[in-house]
């Protein structure tokens, strides 16, 4: 079946992903919705770029590729834990646009953006950590692989590209905007993920000028890639016909 310009759905990778973390629900998509996964510099196909500790400058590389891609077509973001704030920070940056092309903000595992990472006088953030207690935050959240963890070569690699997400996160400062978002959002969360407290999650209607969605998933902090299928489900049903 051909489905005549499917709705673009631009997807953000979480802390030290890249953009193949979205294969697999890039195939449950199509043809419905056109699955593009965005690439943060520092990785993937952008390797040779500096990597960039600012998560306002890094929405702002990726919404240029957004713009440059949509060429004026509609469009929804999806973002993963870090990807959920950068899909965000999209969202506000894009208020300006005539006629206004997003058409909903998906958001996962990631507490609201008013909700802070860490508290400003914290003395330890992870960024900081030794690399042994950094693996370890990371391990705790499910996203060390055990084939990554047996080679001390690829964790040398990555944990520069993590580290620098990290402090991205850890050292955004929430601004309050004077209105809300005039786009839905939908939130996707693991009901027994830690790093994200259902309190943090609830802040998320803020933003919206609708009701926020809410969708538990069994899981942890990556339940959203372990119920990939019904992800997808969620999102063809929200942005296309079927």
């Amino acid at each position: 079946m051909t489905i005549t310009n499917p709705t673009i759905l631009f997807a953000l990778p979480y802390a030290g992903g890249h953009s193949l973390v979205y294969r697999n629900l890039k195939q449950l998509l199509e043809p419905n919705v056109q699955l593009v996964a965005l690439e943060p510099p520092g990785r993937g196909k952008r390797m040779k770029e500096a990597l960039l500790t600012d998560i306002n400058l890094m929405a702002q590389d990726l919404y240029a590729q957004i713009k440059e891609h949509s060429a004026g077509r509609e469009y929804a973001l999806l973002g993963h834990s870090m990807g959920a704030l950068v899909a965000y920070l999209i969202s506000c940056q894009s208020e300006n646009e005539t006629p206004r092309q997003i058409l909903h903000l998906f958001c996962s595992a990631h507490g609201a953006p008013s909700v802070p990472k860490v508290s400003d006088d914290d003395p330890n953030p992870r960024y900081k950590a030794t690399s042994e207690e950094f693996w370890a935050y990371i391990e705790s959240l499910g996203a060390l692989p055990p084939e990554l963890k047996a080679h001390e070569e690829l964790m040398s690699y990555f944990e520069p590209i993590v580290r620098a997400d990290i402090q991205a996160l850890e050292c955004y400062r929430y601004q309050p905007r004077n209105s809300p978002l005039n786009i839905p959002i939908t939130v996707f969360y693991g009901t027994t993920d830690v790093e994200t407290p259902v309190n943090a999650l609830l802040h998320w209607q803020r933003e919206s000028a609708s009701p926020v969605h809410y969708i538990p998933q069994n899981g942890g902090h990556f339940g959203f890639f372990e119920q990939i299928e019904t992800v997808a489900k969620k999102i063809r049903e929200t942005v296309s016909n079927k």
